[in-house]
């Protein structure tokens, strides 16, 4: 037992350097974490969306990114595009396999007065994804708070807000400050209850409000027009065949795009992020390894006369490996406490920068602990192998 002590204590022997080091731990413990937190996040984000898309087929104005780009003049299918063309996609000879089709309008809403003017008010069915323009990926606008359009919602003046869109117009910097007040938006004159916010990630894709399908055609009248289609397929394996189907049907009224096409941008944003999340988690770890074993090195180097003295009076090989096993997984501790306390509120405010789902949990408190054991483990090697292989009388000799 007080070999176990001496270990614990041994590095706080010189006080400076052993908050130093363990400062340093904890940084690199706690953003280790982090990282590889990103880089699991980024890749289940990819595959997740990949495994969504594979049976989603998107709709949209023929021409609409043509020559004009996006936002141009007037797209060639602008005035085809309508609830036609919705009745001519849900007729086509393979409609049985179609799992899903929702349909969209949108309209801007430009206010000179704020820093983002240009919004986007979306009609939808209540129940279809908050698919927000500008993302990386159209399906991951999440409730951040509140609750999304029920069924019920169908005709009532209730609006789903973006995080950006809440903070710049309705003065809500955070969300969850809207169970704690009723707050109404005017659109196009008619004012809406906010019965939820969402967020991207991306600034453009949280600066729109969607409202249910039914309302925004009583605000707006747009006859008969819509902006978006998505149809969803039952199986992988008869994607080809609508795609091929709604393109014959949809000639000059429509361009049919399947959603890896669409979500290739995605794939590359989010594969960067998680290569160079991984990277930076290994460049950690290295710095982490090389930390923890100098301290130990020099930590035994110190105590060459100590160790020899023990081991003259009778400490055993077992009580010499204790005492540096001991200082190794103790200093490791001492940082992984650091690494939680620092990993507590740095988790969520990563993971809005990086764009990717990153949280305090379970098991970024087990990766802090394993960490931390594998760098003592580490450090620990030399001074155990040094320790067991030296004699009282070498110890003497390199002293003098």
């Amino acid at each position: 037992m007080s070999a176990i002590r001496r270990g614990i204590t041994n590095p706080f022997r010189n006080r400076a350097r052993a908050v130093v080091v363990i400062v340093l731990l904890s940084l690199v413990t706690g953003f280790l974490a982090l990282m590889v937190q990103a880089t699991v996040a980024s890749r289940q984000q990819i595959a997740g969306m990949e495994q969504r898309v594979r049976t989603l087929i998107e709709l949209r104005e023929a021409g609409a990114f043509g020559t004009g780009g996006f936002g141009g003049d007037k797209p060639i299918g602008h005035d085809r595009f309508t609830t036609d063309t919705l009745q001519t996609a849900k007729s086509i000879p393979s409609a049985r396999h179609l799992a899903r089709v929702d349909e969209y309008i949108y309209t801007p809403q430009v206010d000179p007065s704020k820093k983002n003017a240009y919004a986007m008010v979306i009609g939808l069915h209540p129940g279809a994804s908050l698919r927000a323009i500008g993302e990386v990926d159209y399906e991951n606008a999440r409730i951040a708070a509140g609750r999304n359009l029920h069924p019920g919602d169908k005709d009532a003046n209730v609006a789903v807000i973006g995080r950006l869109y809440a903070a710049q117009r309705l003065g809500i910097s955070d969300p969850t400050d809207l169970v704690k007040t009723r707050k109404q938006v005017a659109v196009n004159g008619r004012l809406f209850d906010v019965i939820g916010i969402y967020a991207t990630g991306n600034d453009f894709g949280d600066n729109h409000v969607f409202v249910p399908i039914n309302t925004f055609r009583a605000v707006f009248n747009p006859g008969k027009r819509l902006s978006k289609i998505f149809v969803t397929v039952d199986s992988v394996s008869n994607v080809e065949r609508v795609v091929a189907e709604l393109k014959q049907r949809l000639v000059d009224e429509a361009d049919v795009v399947t959603a890896p096409e669409a979500v290739s941008t995605a794939r590359m944003t989010l594969g960067t992020l998680a290569v160079s999340s991984a990277y930076a988690a290994i460049l950690l770890f290295a710095i982490g390894a090389v930390v923890t074993v100098f301290v130990m090195v020099l930590s035994m180097r110190e105590r060459i006369r100590e160790i020899g003295t023990l081991k003259a009076i009778g400490a055993s090989n077992r009580e010499v490996v204790l005492q540096f096993l001991s200082e190794a997984f103790g200093m490791s501790a001492i940082g992984a406490v650091g690494a939680l306390l620092l990993v507590l509120p740095f988790a969520p405010l990563l993971g809005r920068m990086l764009g990717v789902p990153i949280a305090f949990d379970a098991h970024t408190a087990l990766l802090v602990i394993a960490v931390s054991i594998l760098f003592a483990a580490l450090g620990s090697l030399y001074p155990v192998f040094q320790g067991v292989r030296l004699s009282p009388i070498e110890a003497m000799r390199r002293i003098t």
